[in-house]
């Protein structure tokens, strides 16, 4: 086609098509490169490549600076938060960071009084739906060499020990039964499910099985309508909620003194794949390879106006994954009762009762 005979504004508007797709070419460019980490469970990905990824985010970057210093703005509310903590897309390694710098932005808020005490429920709202049992039970076996590591960080119980049967307490919440929601009404049951072990000698809260009523209905055949979701819960539905319900039971005297909070046979997706990309970079081990404890440790703690320690990347990354949640909404909820604290994460890969390594963390509540 000659471009002569092309009217005047149809020259224009290619013009401008052109300027406009040169530009957006340029800004693919300008994204940080963790934002195009590949999935750690792809065994094609080359370490060498995440942990040159790795590097750059601990770098003083501008993308470095971008992902950590995020204002608080876009996390206001607790319904963006809970949003955010139940991430169900893919999660990438900086998204990751990002999150948990968020997270850890709200619980440096709750420190400071900036959010209202969490709920205290009673037995009578976990009546209201669910069935609740308790029983003494064994540890798993892969728990007791990092158990014996608490009891040396407890100045109230004695080094290398671990917990007597009679001493752990298991227990089990499901919600099978009909209960009144927010507006009054009847409302089937869910079909979620908590379990836990509960350990008040060594100051661990230990969740052994979680499938909360709000997943049990959005992973169902027909999940309900977003709007429709909060009336389709009973009011004790959170997991945070749930384990601080059943930890005040043992510990009703002395509340304040949970410290660990221990995480067993991670199954959801996107912290497995946060946690295999981090061994893998740090520590060289491959995805679904053992790697028993004391594994890998990182920490997330206090520093001038909330800031975070050096080093410390991995631990947002961590703190950022929905495995994270109940960590998080303790400490929002729980921070006039539990203090300030920092926290400091153990990750590691044990072997699981049908030989398969399982992935495991422990989260240690420091008080500062």
């Amino acid at each position: 086609m000659d471009a002569s005979r092309l009217p005047p504004r149809a020259i224009g508007a290619l013009i401008a098509l052109l300027i406009t797709a040169l530009f957006l070419n340029h800004l693919s460019f300008l994204q940080p490169n963790f934002a195009r980490i590949k999935d750690p469970s792809d065994r094609s990905t080359p370490v060498d490549s995440i942990k040159s990824n790795l590097r750059s985010i601990n770098l003083p970057s501008r993308h470095h600076d971008y992902a950590l210093n995020l204002t608080s703005s876009s996390t206001k509310g607790r319904f963006a938060q809970s949003d955010l903590l139940a991430r169900d897309r893919p999660l990438d390694y900086g998204t990751a960071i990002c999150d948990g710098r968020r997270n850890w932005r709200m619980i440096t808020d709750a420190f400071a009084g900036r959010y209202p005490p969490g709920r205290e429920f009673t037995f009578e709202d976990v009546d209201n739906g669910w069935n609740y049992n308790e029983n003494p039970q064994f540890l798993e076996k892969r728990w007791r060499v990092p158990l014996r590591y608490i009891s040396n960080q407890l100045n109230d119980v004695p080094d290398n020990t671990v917990p007597d049967p009679e001493d752990t307490h298991y227990v089990e919440m499901m919600q099978d039964k009909e209960f009144v929601n927010d507006e009054e009404k009847m409302t089937p049951p869910t079909g979620g499910k908590y379990q836990s072990l509960i350990i008040p000698t060594h100051a661990t809260l230990y969740a052994q099985y979680v499938n909360p009523p709000r997943s049990k209905l959005l992973t169902s055949r027909t999940p309900p309508p977003l709007d429709s979701l909060p009336h389709l819960l009973p009011p004790l539905h959170r997991l945070s909620d749930a384990y601080w319900f059943t930890w005040i039971q043992y510990q009703s005297d002395r509340p304040e003194r949970l410290r660990f909070i221990a995480q067993d046979t991670i199954t959801n997706l996107n912290t497995r794949a946060i946690i295999d990309l981090i061994l893998q970079a740090r520590k060289g081990v491959r995805p679904n390879t053992m790697f028993p404890w004391p594994g890998a440790s990182f920490e997330v703690g206090l520093g001038e106006r909330g800031g975070v320690m050096d080093g410390d990347a991995e631990g947002l990354a961590l703190l950022g994954t929905p495995n994270s949640a109940n960590v998080v909404w303790m400490l929002v909820d729980r921070a006039r009762v539990l203090g300030r604290r920092r926290l400091r994460v153990h990750v590691f890969v044990e072997l699981g009762e049908d030989n398969m390594p399982v992935r495991c963390m422990l989260w240690d509540m420091v008080p500062v």
